[in-house]
């Protein structure tokens, strides 16, 4: 029995949100341990012995009665005090709506992890990894030693180094045990502390002093301090001409206003130099804030931002975009046009860039949108809705010429008889790298696996009879195979013999970081080559110490995905290369074109960004594609133009609205079953609104995680609303053992 209020015998009733399996649902629990509870603070409490952690939403005094029988539970301990203000909720809260998903989903997505759901501790800050050291008995002899094995130990410090860092090199673990069981190498397991605070990125082309405005800056500058709050603007500046800068500048411009500023990138691999460039300038006035920090640091992040009244600076990825700032004046998405912005898993499937126009509208603030390659629908905002400002940025603050893009046909390399990863041009410049003190980077479409058909001898490609894109692979549960497209529904044989050139060279296109590491490691066993990816950037700072090792000048080469095309300044990098193109040009996917060339453009322009000249080398099997003229000419406004008027024409995306329904499940029949069941009840919503519903489909990838997959696209007249009932309704037709996804806008069609 709780102990009475103020030796009263009233209470506070508080209803508590809690996150219960697929649902939310709220309990009724007392403040009975005088914790001093309001709403909006999160509460740890038990239900059926489980201890969670559930979000006060309403509050109300009750009388205790001593006789009554009925056994009152009592919130057991305040998490955190008043995370949310009212503007804030009624903004999440219409989100959810938006998005198909209960308030507290949304605001777990907005929440720290950990505040509501399952009780957690905060997350330590020690942990054991494995420590790799040369053998104090070892006596190199290059004879008895492989290329590989030679090249770890020459790697390897005096002291040694962890081996998570050793696999980042590009050493997998086999060698690394291979050569302890030789006894070359010593493996201990020592504690590895995580630090929480701000560490450094150290970048030699960071200045101390700020530099000089060109007059392109100093002209789109004044254009942002004459924005009022609530204006939003794309700055469209070409790689190198100095966006940065001029955020920097806005920025100062905010903190001298007593006014915060959020600074949002797409990807967590550039957060590193974001945070160095302004902690540089503002010091300790930044923070960052991305799933890579730990929770306990986020937590501290939410807590500085909900106590302190002072102006600060927040730098981090798409789920920074909900953080709670008072005084927000300026929020920068830089690199706008990238499709991680986009969350396609788990629900609510969110568009950063999208939230952000919300915000701005409800919390009035500057909205900068920043890219050398602005989006289609960024560029329908401007151009055909009127609704952004447009501010250009055509020149780069180096005095070095912009590189020339070398497009290399790799079906002449073919016929010549190099059968090789690489052409014989970009051997040859690999090999100049160490004497002429250079560095490359190397990058691997990160879906360059897609399915999709290529003849390795004439370049021909399988599209679709109906759609501007190519027909992918699909498999089915028996293994299968045939053609399908993803955006009406057309299917085809699989067919092994290309019908242009009739060659069996007719195969599915795509090469992965891996393979391409050890063709380098084999051909130059002289270059310290970096793998940069999803796998290898794993932790807080996996990123920061990848790219402090190549811009330290410790590694000759850097081979990872598109992450390496987005914002990288490494001034000694002069080589650029795109390995097998076709495999994003020729993606299903009816955005393809657009997203390859944005990447495409921004990768050429990691190259000469000092004062050396850089190369740009793209290899094709398809030079004649659209794509590859265009960016030969670096015609990226020309594509826009050209691309925006057919897509309008046509009513396709983003001149329509689309919304993709994914549904999973373990078992076959009933997934497929549901799926059916699903898109006739959603056809009878769509016959009176001018929506189409096309599928069911199975899935891309048929099968992940033991769950077979099938998809519903839904799309529509542009300015109409999505016709789908409430979530309530549309989730009683699924059942238990299946689930469902709604996806508006996603970023693969």
């Amino acid at each position: 029995m709780p102990a009475s209020n103020n030796l009263s015998n009233t209470f506070f009733e508080f209803e508590v949100l809690l996150d219960i399996g697929s649902h939310s649902n709220s309990f009724s629990y007392l403040d009975g341990n005088n914790l001093g509870v309001e709403v909006g603070d999160i509460v740890s409490v038990r239900l059926k012995g489980r201890l969670l952690n559930g979000l006060a939403i309403t509050k109300n005094e009750k009388d205790f009665y001593e006789e009554s029988n009925f056994e009152y539970l009592s919130i057991e301990n305040i998490i955190q005090k008043k995370v949310i203000q009212d503007w804030w909720r009624e903004w999440l809260e219409d989100l959810a709506k938006f998005y198909r998903v209960s308030s507290l989903k949304m605001f777990k997505t907005a929440f720290p992890p950990g505040w509501i759901g399952k009780h957690k501790k905060l997350s330590q800050n020690c942990k054991y990894q494995i420590w790799i050291k040369s053998s104090l008995d070892l006596k190199l002899n290059n004879d008895e030693l492989t290329k590989r094995e030679l090249s770890l130990l020459k790697n390897l410090s005096l002291n040694g180094k962890w081996q998570s860092e050793l696999i980042k090199l590009g050493f997998n673990s086999t060698l690394i045990n291979s050569m302890v069981t030789k006894k070359l190498l010593i493996k201990t397991k020592r504690k590895k502390i995580f630090n929480t605070k701000l560490s450094s990125f150290k970048n030699d082309c960071i200045e101390l002093k700020r530099p000089n405005l060109t007059q392109e800056q100093k002209k789109v500058y004044k254009e942002m301090q004459e924005m009022q709050p609530g204006e939003v603007c794309l700055l469209w500046g070409e790689t190198g001409s100095g966006k940065t800068e001029v955020y920097m500048k806005m920025a100062e411009d905010q903190l001298l206003n007593k006014k915060s500023c959020l600074i949002l990138a797409p990807e967590i691999g550039l957060i590193p130099q974001l945070i160095d460039r302004f902690s540089e300038r503002f010091q300790s006035d930044v923070f960052e804030y991305h799933s890579n920090c730990s929770s306990r640091h986020r937590t501290l992040v939410w807590k500085k931002i909900i106590d302190d009244e002072e102006p600060l600076i927040v730098v981090g990825t798409r789920s920074a975009v909900f953080l709670p700032i008072q005084n927000l004046g300026l929020i920068i998405m830089d690199e706008e046009h990238d499709v991680s912005y986009k969350q396609d898993s788990p629900m609510p499937c969110y568009d950063a860039r999208d939230v952000a126009l919300e915000r701005v509208k409800r919390n009035p603030a500057k909205l900068i949108f920043g890219s050398a390659t602005p989006s289609m629908r960024t560029w329908k905002r401007v151009v055909f809705e009127k609704k952004l400002r447009l501010l250009r940025m055509k020149e780069r603050i180096s005095s070095t010429e912009i590189p020339e893009i070398k497009i290399v046909d790799m079906r002449s390399e073919f016929q010549k008889g190099n059968t090789k990863i690489f052409c014989s041009e970009l051997l040859e410049l690999i090999s100049q790298l160490k004497e002429n003190n250079e560095q490359a980077i190397v990058l691997i479409p990160r879906r360059g696996y897609n399915g999709f058909l290529s003849c390795r001898n004439c370049g021909f490609i399988i599209n679709c009879p109906n759609c501007d894109v190519p027909l992918s692979v699909h498999m089915g549960s028996k293994g299968k195979q045939w053609l399908s497209c993803h955006w009406c529904d057309h299917k085809a044989k699989l067919i092994k013999t290309c019908p242009d050139c009739e060659s069996n060279a007719f195969k599915p296109f795509g090469i992965g970081t891996q393979r391409v590491i050890e063709f380098l490691n084999d051909e130059f066993p002289e270059l310290r080559i970096l793998r940069f990816d999803r796998d290898t950037t794993s932790g807080k700072d996996g990123h920061r110490n990848i790219l402090s090792i190549f811009s330290d000048g410790e590694a000759d080469i850097l081979v990872g995905t598109q992450m390496l095309a987005k914002g990288i300044d490494i001034p000694n990098v002069t080589l650029s290369v795109v390995i097998a193109a076709d495999g994003l040009l020729h993606r299903p996917d009816i955005s393809a074109e657009e997203k390859s060339l944005q990447l495409f453009l921004q990768l050429a322009g990691r190259a000469g960004r000092a004062k050396k000249t850089g190369k740009v080398i793209f290899q094709t099997y398809k030079p004649s594609h659209p794509v590859i003229s265009y960016l030969k000419n670096r015609d990226y406004e020309g594509f826009l133009a050209e691309s925006s008027k057919l897509r309008k024409d046509a009513k396709l995306f983003p001149f329509c609205k689309v919304c993709l329904l994914k549904v999973s499940g373990e078992n076959y029949e009933c997934t497929e079953i549901t799926a059916a069941k699903l898109t006739k009840y959603l056809i009878s919503f769509c016959k009176d609104n001018a929506w189409k519903v096309i599928g069911p489909a199975p899935s891309l990838i048929a099968k992940v995680g033991n769950k077979f997959r099938w998809q519903i696209l839904m799309h529509g007249p542009e300015n109409s609303e999505l016709p789908l009932p409430d979530r309530f309704n549309l989730w009683r037709i699924i059942p238990k053992n299946v689930y469902l996804s709604i996806d508006l806008n996603p970023v693969e069609l």
